[in-house]
């Protein structure tokens, strides 16, 4: 049940992602990735189904199946855009490392020091 959980909701938000991006014409790579990128969950999935366990609204055992989901998709996030080797992705983290970025990140940390 918790596998069947985890596979709807991921070709849920994947294709519902890659759909949208498609139609408004971004290519199948940046869709792929766009895809991958929107099934990650987060802190308020988690927190609105603490709120829905407290009410009532949903059961331990699917509170738990619900949260292994979270979990899971949003882990798979990053080495599932590494072995598909979504360009763009790996584009943005190496732009870490050019000088825009570094100067950027230098005048971030001499603001922090100023006001200190």
């Amino acid at each position: 049940m918790c596998g069947l959980i985890i596979f709807v909701a991921t070709a849920g938000k994947f294709g519902g992602a890659l759909i949208a991006a498609r139609v408004t014409g971004l290519d199948w790579g940046h869709s792929v990735g766009l895809g991958i990128l929107m099934n990650t969950r987060g802190l308020m999935e988690l927190i609105v189904l603490n709120v829905g366990l407290d009410l009532g609204a949903i059961s331990p055992a699917l509170f738990a199946m619900l949260v292994i989901m979270a979990l899971t998709t949003t882990l798979a996030t990053s080495p599932l855009l590494s072995l598909l080797n979504v360009g763009w992705a790996n584009e943005l983290q190496s732009g870490l490392d050019r000088p825009s970025a570094v100067r950027l990140r230098s005048a971030a940390k001499s603001s922090l020091k100023a006001e200190s």
